[in-house]
């Protein structure tokens, strides 16, 4: 099943791109506030026990660089929504 999302495009860039099987996904900010809500999704997947579920790359500018297995596709959109950083959840 497919998931669709929306965001504020006037706060943040989002590019979602397959790579192999994971997914790449780009968040570009608008500014740094968002960084903690950034931290609060990183911390939730340091909670379980596997390491290769997600990974994430803090670089300059708001830019944050996030690695996702295919399996925790779901579970990632569903705490960008947590953290409203999307908006909206749809599964097509």
């Amino acid at each position: 099943m497919k998931v669709e999302y929306k965001y504020n495009e006037q706060f943040l860039v989002l590019k979602e791109t397959p790579n192999g099987d994971d997914f790449e996904f780009t968040l570009t900010f608008v500014d740094n506030k968002w960084k903690k809500k950034i931290e609060e999704i990183r911390e939730y997947f340091d909670t379980n026990n596997i390491l290769t579920d997600i990974h994430f790359y803090i670089h300059p500018n708001n830019r944050f660089q996030i690695i996702v297995r295919k399996d925790f596709y779901n579970e990632f959109i569903i705490q960008l929504f947590k953290q409203q950083i999307v908006e909206e959840i749809k599964w097509v």
